[in-house]
């Protein structure tokens, strides 16, 4: 039986002005409750339709591995044995050419325990609470390369030589529980329900040194629009470990509606007091 359910969305509130978010208050704004606007939206389950879901059309789909135990918390096991178990999935499900899996985190906690400036500092995350695609478009090749270890796997190089001769590149997010789903599930937008204006970008307030150039790190969050526009959640009711949702952070084709996908989590009304999700997901450059 699907399991739809009514949850808040706590969007960007946008000031109408045409302002953007303040990058010195970047973290909360985009972890805590700063400048926001709580929207109670239907969520529907895909449960028993997930066939139906395209990462082309929607933006995301669903898949399944073996069960496997691994530890998690060991960095080694999950950049070598991890990495290769979600390369191979990724290229059996969308004929790429070259995958290179980076930038894994573990999520533990409960969502909006941690305060905003507390993410990002911890090996165990929460959460988020925000409606998000994790970078800007214009951002996309730098937030890549700014993850890709100088050593242990592809250097930087050899993979910005990869985007660069690829004539379609995607950025997709490969999320996974390690136990079954009881609260604050991960949920995407179809990306046919968003326009583009929903979208607005939060620098980061902070820059970097890569190859050579300043590099800031450009975050996009979601606003919703005019009332009358109903963005379209969905969510995989009761998760289990062998089960993966992969969606688009980036896609080079953008002539598509689903290029990217804005994700968050919701707090389902009577689950707060249950233990709290854990999961990893990670990111992969795909290239064809």
């Amino acid at each position: 039986m699907k399991k739809d359910v009514e949850a808040v969305i706590s969007y960007w509130r946008d000031p109408g002005d045409g302002s953007l978010p303040d990058p010195e208050n970047d973290a909360e704004i985009f972890f805590g409750h700063h400048d926001e606007e709580n929207r109670t939206m239907h969520v529907r389950d895909i449960r028993g339709s997930e066939s139906i879901y395209s990462l082309d059309t929607n933006g995301f789909e669903v898949h399944t591995i073996a069960k496997k135990e691994w530890d998690m918390m060991n960095e080694e096991i999950v950049r070598t044995e991890y990495f290769e178990e979600i390369s191979d999935l990724i290229k059996r499900a969308t004929g790429a050419k070259e995958v290179v899996v980076f930038s894994n985190a573990l999520r533990g906690l409960p969502r909006n325990s941690l305060k905003p400036r507390e993410f990002g500092g911890k090996k165990v995350q929460a959460p988020s609470p925000r409606p998000h695609v994790d970078f800007s478009p214009e951002n996309a090749e730098e937030f890549v390369l700014s993850r890709i270890p100088s050593s242990g796997g592809p250097e930087r190089a050899e993979v910005a030589n990869l985007i660069a001769n690829a004539p379609r590149w995607q950025v997709l997010g490969i999320w996974k529980p390690l136990k079954p789903v009881r609260r604050d599930p991960l949920v995407l937008i179809d990306s046919r329900s968003v326009p583009d204006s929903d979208y607005c970008d939060l620098p980061r307030d902070k820059t970097a040194k890569l190859m050579g150039r300043e590099m800031k790190w450009v975050l996009s969050m979601l606003k919703h629009g005019r009332k009358e526009e109903e963005h379209r959640w969905h969510y995989l009711s009761d998760m289990q470990p062998e089960e993966v949702l992969i969606f688009k952070h980036f896609d080079s084709k953008k002539d598509i509606a689903a290029w990217r996908c804005a994700h968050t989590s919701i707090e389902i009304p009577g689950t707060e007091n249950l233990p709290a999700r854990e999961s990893i997901d990670v990111r992969a450059l795909v290239c064809y």
